[in-house]
């Protein structure tokens, strides 16, 4: 399966003038993105209408509104890739799109329904006037076959071949002693196919983001996945969330950075209000009274809130 990866990124051929530009990549896990219909395939009958959440059309819109409205005022200009996690399925993702905030753009979706028993998926949104297109692969986990997929995505931005991978990491329900070699082993799995990538063509450019359930300073990113602040080896990876002063979601009702946007080191990034390089989205609108992340839920508690999480940011310079 990567072998097939590979060779198609390699094919990858710019057919368009390039011209470089900023480009903005944005993660956000956007905490049970359901649809309101049921699907008899999964476990989603939590959020349904005549569920003691009482998850209804308006519901829906609403929350759709407020994540495509954060989304678009992010940066001055709409962010060139999106990538999302706690996504139901394709449905939910065409009803993001074509909000009023988004639609002008015309985003382009990268979706698969994974194994994940409640139906969350993992999903990546982009410009095709700026992000050329060319392939894209589920992997299946091997650290939980149960859990979502690895997404990946190649093509080409600004004459670069770039890699993109997308992954929402098992979770830590159950207690962190238990639950840390599935991170480890999923960060393992990943590490692979990086190397391939690299081995194969050192000038792409590798995006990886997603909700890692485990902060930067764990081992499944420090040691499996080799992402860091100071990366010591020319294949390391540039994980600049390893700065981050606070975090994106809250667990436990402590600050966690669970979610990243990690970098091959040969992907230039600005700075973002001064001198750091990435940067947790922390608009009050997204806030509580307490100034933690408000939900769209609290149990069975209609909260009216985008989600759990934060969305979190890089800018690619030119």
């Amino acid at each position: 399966m990567i072998k097939g990866i590979i060779t198609s990124l390699l094919l990858t051929v710019a057919t368009m003038v390039v011209t470089a530009q900023n480009h903005t990549v944005v993660f956000y896990n956007i905490e049970n993105a359901f649809d309101t219909i049921n699907d008899p395939a999964t476990a989603d009958e939590e959020m349904l209408p005549l569920s003691d959440r009482e998850w209804n059309s308006m519901r829906y819109n609403a929350k759709l509104n407020i994540i495509a409205t954060t989304l678009s005022d992010i940066t001055t200009e709409l962010p060139t890739l999106i990538g999302l996690a706690e996504v139901e399925n394709a449905n939910v993702l065409r009803d993001l799109t074509q909000t009023s905030a988004l639609r002008s753009t015309s985003y382009k979706i990268c979706h698969y329904d994974s194994p994940d028993e409640r139906g969350i998926d993992v999903a990546l949104l982009y410009r095709p006037d700026k992000f050329l297109f060319t392939g894209s692969r589920a992997i299946r986990s091997k650290a939980d076959p149960a859990t979502r997929d690895i997404l990946t995505v190649w093509g080409e931005m600004d004459g670069n071949p770039a890699f993109i991978v997308v992954v929402h990491w098992p979770s830590r329900i159950g207690g962190v002693r238990f639950t840390e070699s599935k991170r480890r082993a999923s960060a393992q799995q990943l590490r692979k196919i990086v190397d391939s990538v690299m081995v194969e063509n050192p000038a792409t450019h590798i995006i990886v983001m997603g909700d890692m359930n485990d902060n930067p300073r764990n081992k499944s990113i420090t040691e499996d996945l080799r992402a860091t602040a100071r990366p010591a080896a020319a294949t390391d990876l540039y994980n600049p969330f390893a700065a981050a002063r606070r975090g994106s979601s809250v667990y436990d009702g402590r600050w966690n950075q669970y979610d990243n946007i990690i970098v091959s080191q040969n992907i230039p990034l600005c700075a973002i209000d001064g001198r750091r390089r990435a940067k947790v989205y922390r608009h009050t609108s997204l806030l509580d009274q307490a100034g933690k992340p408000h939900p769209t839920y609290s149990g069975t508690n209609y909260m009216g809130g985008a989600s759990d999480h934060l969305p979190v940011y890089i800018v690619i310079g030119k």
